[in-house]
């Protein structure tokens, strides 16, 4: 369970620990600010900091070393330098700029404000009026001003392409409005801000079935302010552009911090507040690992182990208080040990001292706001945490209360989640394309980019890999079908879509990517399917990878895998000695006896692809193994129309040493021979006798393979539990699946 005292313990050691980046307002004793002191994420680092410092000064059983008073001292400079340097008061940001009235910055407001009221006794009546002051002003703003680019007022849509994909903000200033409603009843524009807030609220977590529903709230049916629709039906968001699992985080942690900042006061809340967060929660959790990590079924644009993971925390506790999950504060203790483990790492009190090092040389305003932001969460933490009422423990474990699968069809993703293993595909994924085959109680084992979908770089990309669509990968088609205990998808990027070479040459459309992605119905096996064919024209490519399973090895696996393979053991610290491939020399490998990976054809043996740099994502926050097949890296090139990638696998969850090496001894010949020329088809055996078939058609027409040709005995079902009597036809850039 959430310990309480222990995250009080983290906020100490680290407030001492941030001193190192306090900087004195110069010529004025009496303001302060944590971090560069800049616009923008500046601003919102030191209201997060003052908010970690007021809770800690109003702690009633400080630890050791926490002096209450010096607390409360930087915590009010740097309240006043933050609501003395908004643009409705005179002065100004480090950087000469002032703050506010932007769709962004009620956020840092919001996530200030469990701090502010902590110290409220302490509050002078000069600052209650600058509070009051930068309050209505935003208000005012949000009423009457509100715009994000080129749209104005409150607007929503399902596609980020179209500008208006706002469902965090729309929360955040809903709840400001609200807000200031409530803190302000007597201001002649409460009653506007209090309808405006509605507005904000019912086009957050919004969904396509808004535009007709005739449920009333607060006085008017839900229809009646539709805006738009920022999540798809399912509640798959696009945030971003990609699958954003961290950003469906973010718009619970909103609903969060009003809720408990009203239950505080004992003020009257929005009936829209909790507009559809419980059919967002109970879809978001089921992306949870058991240890409290973020399952990033869609991948991340940001530092891994941060940001949006931060927020889940207050979210647990609203899950709890206000959704009734019964499971939400085990989680959030288990997500506090995440916090705990960096945190004992560093061994300086910083949260990501250690890790982020680079980062911190780099760019102290972004490496100040990650620190930040986890001093925020667990002050609200202990904010919050005597406001949550306390469940009956659940009837179910976690894993029970999760199982089952998710589908968004229009948005290209799905899941399967069982005890036993967490399965998931996503076409739209930061950098298109990327799976997952892990045992759900195995974070650590966990890495984004282009997961299981293999590789293809040519000579030429510009683009930055942690880019939220990198503008050389174009998604042309995907489906997606699903069946009791598994699913079947199949699709095509386009790879090298838009190359630059020096000097002066351009290209596109380099090479067609062919990818199908199968959870098998036993709980444990995914089987994958590339084949990446050249585009009409000569092309030099810089790396070719195969499978492409990436492996963490960092902190929290304390820098170790073990790999056994046919030829024993191999111990892979990090960070590697140096850049190389190593040849495991074997079909098949375990890694530390939880997750196993099997080269089925296109390879004779794996390959792991180490990095002596931190690799994983766009700060390359995480040291990362790939273990590929094949794995081509250099310079090389393909002549116009040859086929780049062919290649077959299977990646077995929870799989130990010797139930992988079994599964690739049942399946050394799993390829089927005679098809078709551009089918590709694969017959394998699981671990409980069950033979299954996949077959792909990776070419231009129809292709037709008789039914008896598929397996040596027994006659095959249908996904639908149909025997298959005739020829078995598949459509171009289709595939199917059956069991016998």
């Amino acid at each position: 369970m959430f310990d309480r005292s222990h995250c009080v313990e983290l906020l100490t050691r680290w407030a001492q620990a941030a001193e190192q980046f306090w900087y004195p307002i110069p010529g004025r004793a009496d303001l302060g600010c944590y971090g560069t002191g800049y616009n923008a994420w500046g601003v919102q680092t030191n209201q997060k900091y003052l908010s970690a410092l007021a809770v800690l000064a109003a702690e009633r059983n400080p630890p050791p070393g926490l002096g209450r008073q010096w607390a409360l001292d930087r915590a009010l400079a740097a309240l006043r330098f933050s609501l003395a340097s908004h643009v409705s008061g005179s002065l100004t940001c480090t950087d000469g700029t002032q703050w506010g009235n932007t769709w962004i910055s009620a956020l840092g407001v919001e996530r200030m404000m469990h701090g502010v009221d902590a110290i409220e006794a302490h509050l002078t009546d000069a600052d209650r009026n600058d509070l009051r002051r930068v309050l209505t002003s935003e208000a005012d703003w949000l009423l009457t001003s509100h715009r994000k680019g080129s749209h104005q007022g409150v607007f929503g849509d399902v596609w980020n392409s179209s500008g208006k994909n706002v469902p965090e903000s729309n929360l955040w200033n809903g709840c400001l409005l609200w807000r200031a409603a409530v803190a302000c009843p007597e201001h002649p524009r409460a009653a506007d801000w209090r309808e405006q807030a509605h507005r904000f609220l019912l086009n957050s977590v919004s969904v396509p079935a808004d535009a007709s529903d005739e449920t009333v709230l607060a006085g008017k049916a839900v229809k009646d302010r539709f805006a738009g629709a920022n999540f798809f039906p399912h509640y798959a968001l696009d945030h971003h552009g990609y699958l954003n699992v961290g950003y469906m985080v973010i718009c619970v942690s909103n609903a969060a911090m009003l809720h408990f900042g009203l239950k505080t006061k004992g003020l009257p809340r929005p009936d829209t507040l909790d507009h559809h967060e419980a059919n967002l929660w109970n879809v978001l959790r089921r992306m949870l690992f058991s240890d409290g990590r973020l399952a990033r079924i869609g991948g991340d644009t940001r530092v891994r182990y941060a940001y949006c993971q931060e927020y889940l925390l207050p979210s647990l506790f609203y899950a709890a208080d206000r959704l009734g999950d019964a499971h939400a504060m085990d989680l959030a203790g288990k997500l506090l040990e995440l916090f705990d483990r960096e945190s004992g790492f560093n061994g300086d009190g910083t949260f990501f001292g250690r890790r982020l090092a680079d980062l911190r040389e780099q760019s102290p305003y972004y490496y100040t706001r990650l620190e930040s932001d986890r001093a925020c969460v667990l002050s609200q933490a202990i904010a919050f945490a005597p406001l949550t009422e306390a469940l009956p423990r659940p009837r179910e474990d976690f894993e029970s209360s999760v199982a089952g699968y998710w589908v968004e069809p229009e948005h290209g993703a799905v899941m399967h989640r069982s005890r036993t293993r967490l399965a998931s595909f996503a076409w739209r994924a930061q950098g298109l394309t990327q799976g997952l085959c892990l045992p759900p109680g195995e974070s650590s084992l966990a890495e984004w980019r282009q997961n299981l979908c293999g590789q293809v770089t040519f000579l030429g990309d510009q683009t930055d890999l942690g880019a939220a669509c990198p503008p050389e990968r174009r998604l042309v088609r995907h489906d997606i079908q699903t069946f009791p205990g598994g699913f079947l998808t199949a699709g095509a990027v386009v790879e090298g879509d838009k190359l630059t070479l020096p000097e002066g040459w351009q290209g596109s459309d380099s090479a067609m990517h062919q990818i199908v992605f199968a959870a098998l119905p036993d709980d444990r096996t995914v089987l994958g399917l590339q084949h990446c064919r050249a585009g009409n024209r000569r092309a030099y490519l810089a790396e070719v990878k195969g499978l492409r399973l990436n492996v963490p090895n960092d902190l929290y696996n304390d820098f170790r895998r073990t790999l056994t393979t046919t030829n024993g053991r191999t111990v892979l610290e990090s960070p590697a000695p140096t850049n190389e491939v190593m040849d495991l020399d074997s079909r098949w490998v375990s890694v530390d006896g939880r997750l196993g990976a099997v080269t089925l054809y296109g390879a004779a043996s794996l390959h792991v692809s180490r990095s002596r740099q931190r690799r994983g994502g766009k700060y390359r926050s995480l040291h990362v193994e790939e273990i590929c097949a094949p794995c081509r890296v250099g310079t090389h090139e393909a002549a116009a129309g040859e086929v780049i990638l062919d290649c077959a696998w299977a990646v077995l969850s929870g799989a130990d040493a010797q139930t992988t090496a079994e599964f690739a001894e049942r399946n050394s010949t799993a390829a089927i021979p005679n098809l078709p020329a551009d089918v590709r088809g694969l017959r394998v055996c699981v671990s409980d006798g069950r033979w299954y078939v996949l077959l792909a058609n990776f070419g231009e027409r129809p292709a037709s393979v008789p039914a008896g040709s598929l397996t040596p005995a027994g006659p095959l079902m249908d996904m639908r539990g149909k025997p298959v009597t005739g020829p078995v036809t598949i459509p171009p850039g289709q595939a199917v699946f059956f069991e016998r």
